[in-house]
């Protein structure tokens, strides 16, 4: 007998803040699929690292959810 593991999985929509020295400058929405809000937030931001807002040439960048 095999074990069955079900995940139910839930749509988030997630906006990141893009901060220049405590400055927002941008933000993006995210749609993500997770178990959670709290795994939903953590995708964002993961995923908000490949935005072109996301740039190692802005000083002192920072992100932030801001909305869920």
């Amino acid at each position: 007998m095999h074990a069955s593991s079900h995940i139910d999985l839930h749509s988030f929509t997630v906006e990141i803040e893009f901060s220049s020295g405590g400055e927002p400058y941008a933000t993006e929405t995210y749609k993500v699929e997770a178990t959670d809000w709290y795994r939903a937030q953590r995708d964002a931001l993961e995923m908000s690292v490949s935005s072109p807002y996301d740039n190692v040439r802005i000083p002192d960048l920072t992100r932030r959810v801001i909305t869920r």
